[in-house]
């Protein structure tokens, strides 16, 4: 049966050893990568650059041989690998799920971390709120919207809650990061009506499976573009400095400690503990330790 074509892309051109230009990177295609050419073609090319999705790049003889300068970097780094996820997007989107998968705040604040660490500006989504939406999950979304992120909450099976969401992502690139299970590309689909992505269920013991293999750039409807990656169980931060974590936590951020380079770790005249959450705090103290 003839494959199904995808509305979503130009329609692409064999690459030839002339093709020459610039362009940007819309998708990971194994150890090749989906360029669309400023002229409209879209090419899967062979790189000799290390390249990620959302990267301008320069191509030369059918070859993509260089990105330009990035505005923003999403890392993540561990075990002596430090990956860049995406490039260039000003706003990340933490997706989490209300019941299945359980709500991991301890995930979502080393996200957070990730992207105040990359100069991007993060909001938060609770999807499956058609499973109900446990109250010590709404208070924990509560404290996160004191601190100043943006909370949404919605259904992608039911496409409920979206207005918000939607107005939030027009006219910026965003990134949807998240635990695998959660419903990114389920979201996805709510947002850009008829694109496709694999979409899988839980596993037998409550954890996402990896369906979403490559990254992949997206235009919305509305104006903005969206870029999917595959979900995630863990989110290593190596690669920030010790002494400036804190400045990645708003609350301790705003601190007037008894010493100026208080670390919040439990120090002489430190206000952590009596102005800040607890959850929050642990976090925080757990990422301490695992710097150096």
């Amino acid at each position: 049966r003839k494959p199904r074509a995808d509305a979503r892309r130009p329609a692409e051109s064999a690459a030839t050893p002339s093709v020459a230009g610039a362009g940007e990177v819309v998708e990971m295609v194994g150890k090749r990568v989906r360029v669309r050419l400023d002229d409209g073609d879209a090419l899967v090319l062979p790189v000799r650059d290390r390249v990620v999705v959302a990267d301008r790049v320069r191509v030369e003889e059918g070859v993509v041989v260089s990105h330009e300068p990035r505005s923003t970097e999403l890392r993540r780094s561990g075990a002596h690998k430090d990956q860049v996820v995406c490039a260039n997007a000003d706003l990340l989107v933490v997706v989490t799920a209300a019941r299945e998968p359980p709500f991991r705040a301890g995930l979502i604040d080393r996200i957070l971390v990730a992207a105040s660490a990359a100069d991007m500006d993060a909001a938060i989504v609770l999807n499956k709120c058609d499973q109900g939406m446990p109250s010590e999950v709404l208070e924990k979304l509560a404290r996160y919207e004191a601190l100043g992120y943006p909370i949404f909450l919605v259904s992608a099976l039911q496409s409920k809650g979206f207005e918000g969401l939607q107005a939030a992502l027009t006219g910026r690139t965003s990134v949807l990061v998240g635990h695998s299970g959660v419903g990114k590309t389920s979201i996805l689909q709510v947002l850009i009506p008829g694109v496709e992505r694999a979409v899988g269920d839980l596993d037998a013991w409550g954890r996402g499976r990896h369906t979403t293999i490559a990254a992949a750039l997206f235009d919305l409807p509305g104006g903005g573009r969206i870029l999917d990656v595959p979900g995630v169980r863990e989110f290593g931060l190596e690669h920030i400095d010790r002494e400036s974590l804190a400045a990645h936590f708003p609350e301790l951020a705003e601190l007037r400690c008894k010493y100026r380079d208080c670390r919040h770790d439990g120090e002489d005249g430190c206000l952590a503990d009596e102005l800040c959450e607890e959850d929050r705090l642990e976090s925080y103290r757990k990422l301490l330790e695992e710097l150096v």
